[in-house]
């Protein structure tokens, strides 16, 4: 019984390891400001909500053309970073991050909370919680 119970405890952690490295690799095409790399993470039916817009979107095409014009091609100077705790349960990663760049020429940083959901190695859920100043 603990050797299975042990296996299903390794076998959570390689799933959980398997999902934050997709995250990272998420995250790394985004800082390097490579929009088809982004949209290749993204499911066919991918959905994504933005809580401070109180947004949903639907639809790889979508989803990828709004969000990088928004996050993307109006902050040249992008960056987007995991900067706290992470949380996985089942096929979903919780994080904390951090946003930032120059608008009208003055840095900024926005903190926020993202849950982004995988099916077979892409996104087909994601939830933006952050608040604007």
């Amino acid at each position: 019984m603990k050797k299975l119970i042990s296996l299903a405890t390794m076998a959570i952690s390689l799933y959980a390891q398997n999902i934050n490295t997709t995250l990272e690799s998420y995250m790394a095409a985004w800082n390097a400001h490579d929009k088809q790399k982004i949209e290749t993470y993204y499911a066919d039916d991918v959905i994504w909500y933005d809580l401070t817009y109180d947004t949903t979107l639907r639809g790889k095409s979508t989803v990828s053309k709004a969000i990088t014009e928004a996050f993307l091609e109006s902050i040249p100077d992008m960056y987007w970073v995991k900067s706290g705790d992470i949380f996985v349960s089942n096929n979903t990663i919780i994080y904390e991050w951090v946003y930032g760049g120059t608008a009208d020429g003055k840095k900024f940083e926005i903190k926020g909370i993202s849950t982004t959901s995988f099916k077979n190695g892409k996104i087909i859920a994601q939830k933006d919680y952050y608040h604007v100043k």
